[in-house]
């Protein structure tokens, strides 16, 4: 069994309040919820309002997978939501 963090460091390309922040957030965690079955948890940069800090956890017996997984989950991401991928940190254990 191989466990799969994602550290995604998220440019949002619109908000200018934590308000506007919280509207582009909330969908983007709950699609990852939803559709990906992933835990996840945004960590830092909560007062910034145009960089999110989340945290995705991913578990699968094939190591390979995991990292299919994130290149997918990356794109699908820029494709759905109003973000850029700033950083991206991937650790398998």
């Amino acid at each position: 069994m191989a466990v799969g963090i994602l550290h995604l460091e998220v440019r949002l390309l619109s908000p200018r309040l934590l308000k506007e922040k919280r509207s582009i957030i909330k969908p983007l965690k709950n699609y990852l919820r939803t559709e990906h079955h992933l835990s996840l948890a945004e960590v830092e940069n909560q007062e910034i309002h145009q960089l999110a800090s989340l945290e995705i956890a991913m578990a699968s017996n094939d190591r390979a997978y995991l990292q299919t997984a994130r290149s997918r989950l990356s794109k699908s991401l820029e494709r759905r939501f109003p973000v850029m991928l700033a950083r991206e940190k991937v650790e398998i254990i």
